[in-house]
């Protein structure tokens, strides 16, 4: 993949920055009354972000644009994103204003997670506040939808200049308006559920030619430990399984710690089977610790992985 100017950076992020605080318990609640939980963590979360922190810690030039608010909350995702190497210059904390809070519950037995939120009250990203330079100047471009409509006009000013863009549709995220934002995207990875909503059908070979048709180069279809399944509007067709691991701490940030393994490999012009053989693997490591971020592998962690499970 190329762009037709000078690349500032490899991979820049619209999406939703938050705080996630996460819990091991024994089971979701069903009923009011005290839950004990076992481990915990309070780290940075959201899909996107968190993309962008995976590419960052692989090695690839990344930048996060967003706004969140001026508190504690906003200053510990500002400063999380600085650890794993994203630049924050295009990263706004509002005077005044909230950050997002996750609470996410974690169970024990197999990693499943109940996500509760709650919304920040800062303000929107719109059209005329983005860095058109910065913008112009990335090879990917990477949204889930969030700042809309400011993502819609950022992702037609990456793809003006030779850009790509790429949609993280994430599980029980579909909204019919991400059509729009679908006919704008170049790679399209998606949960399967998402798939299933988008489509409206739950076989794989419909749901990838459907993305296809709708304007995307590469489609990606995910579903946890069954593995993934990606298309190309070349006609390249196959499936990815999912690296096994040990043990499965917790699932929280597996897909979008994918998505920055994808990102990374793509942007260093890695084949789209190379890419999602590169992403699984990330996938899987993240899958060994608590948070959305427990567990992001460095390079050589992924490539040791890779080169023993063959």
């Amino acid at each position: 993949m190329k762009n037709n100017t000078v690349s500032q950076f490899d991979i820049c992020g619209i999406g939703m920055s938050m705080v996630d605080l996460v819990q091991v318990v024994d089971a979701f609640p069903a009923n009011g009354g005290i839950t004990e939980a076992g481990d915990n963590c309070l780290n940075g979360g959201g899909p996107v972000p968190t993309a962008l922190c995976t590419a960052a810690k692989l090695g690839a030039s990344v930048a996060v644009i967003d706004r969140v608010g001026d508190d504690w909350k906003g200053r510990l995702v500002r400063d999380e994103y600085l650890q794993y190497g994203v630049d924050t210059s295009c990263f706004q904390l509002e005077s005044g204003k909230t950050t997002t809070f996750g609470s996410v519950l974690v169970r024990k037995e197999d990693g499943e997670r109940h996500v509760i939120f709650a919304p920040g009250n800062f303000t929107a990203l719109e059209t005329a506040e983005l860095p058109v330079p910065v913008l112009q100047s990335t090879r990917i471009l990477h949204v889930n939808g969030r700042h809309w409509p400011a993502c819609l006009d950022a992702a037609d000013i990456v793809r003006e200049a030779g850009g790509l863009v790429s949609f993280d549709g994430g599980a029980n995220r579909y909204d019919p308006k991400f059509d729009e934002l679908l006919k704008k995207t170049d790679i399209a990875i998606v949960a399967r559920e998402f798939a299933e909503k988008f489509c409206g059908t739950d076989d794989n070979a419909t749901q990838l030619g459907e993305f296809v048709r709708t304007g995307a180069k590469i489609v990606g279809i995910t579903d946890g430990a069954e593995g993934s399944w990606f298309a190309t509007d070349e006609g390249e067709v196959f499936y990815q399984p999912a690296f096994p691991v040990d043990r499965v701490v917790d699932t929280t940030g597996c897909g979008d710690a994918f998505h920055g393994g994808f990102l990374f490999g793509y942007s260093r012009d890695w084949s789209i089977r190379e890419s999602a053989k590169f992403a699984s693997a990330v996938a899987a490591l993240n899958a060994q610790g608590l948070g959305g971020r427990g567990n992001l592998p460095s390079l050589g962690e992924v490539a040791d992985l890779i080169q023993h499970r063959k």
